[in-house]
């Protein structure tokens, strides 16, 4: 694959969103030729399943997992996560190494050989300074799922974006913005912009 050269990019969201996040990413790629493909996690953007019947990270990330081994043999593609994104990309390259010429992990979460996927999840929660409206659902006592706050993603996820991109104002995060076209774009893709993440 040269320098040059057309590349098809998979994009894999973060927690708590989908493929949808990647909605200003995919037609800057697009226009320069390059195929892309945005990948929705189990329980997230339009993915059909529902979230409290992922029983693992592992189920979570299934779905870039089918489509890497949907590609043919000699296709390469460049792999770019976004937070718990990183935990999906960081399983693809193991498991398709021949199908990757790159991993871009943009603020992402990369396991390594004593950093497993328990230890970074313990270690995001306990740098969080507040949870504020975050919510976990549990099951047997354990956390299952994990749900970003309006309050949480207007003032710590989305707090540096302009004001036309955010869907919430910042002196009030539970209230729309009035001139914000970003959450009612969003929300004719059908998509949700508080989703879930399976712990």
């Amino acid at each position: 694959m040269g320098l040059g050269q057309a590349k098809h990019f998979v994009l894999v969201h973060g927690s708590c969103h989908g493929a949808w996040s990647w909605y200003k990413v995919v037609p800057l790629l697009k226009s320069g030729g390059h195929k892309v493909t945005a990948i929705d996690l189990a329980g997230s953007g339009v993915d059909p399943q529902q979230v409290n019947t992922l029983r693992s990270i592992s189920d979570y990330i299934k779905p870039l997992r089918e489509f890497m081994a949907s590609l043919p043999d000699k296709q390469k593609v460049v792999l770019v996560a976004h937070s718990l994104g990183g935990l999906a990309i960081s399983q693809a390259m193991q498991m398709f190494p021949e199908k990757i010429s790159v991993a871009v992990f943009v603020t992402a979460t990369m396991p390594g050989p004593t950093l497993n996927v328990s230890i970074l999840i313990q270690k995001a929660l306990n740098d969080q300074d507040s949870q504020m409206d975050n919510h976990y659902t549990y099951d047997g006592g354990l956390p299952t799922t994990f749900t970003f706050g309006p309050m949480f993603l207007c003032s710590k996820v989305y707090q540096l974006s302009p004001p036309e991109a955010r869907f919430c104002t910042v002196d009030d995060p539970g209230k729309p913005a009035p001139s914000s076209t970003s959450y009612q774009r969003i929300r004719s893709y059908g998509h949700d912009v508080q989703a879930y993440t399976t712990l």
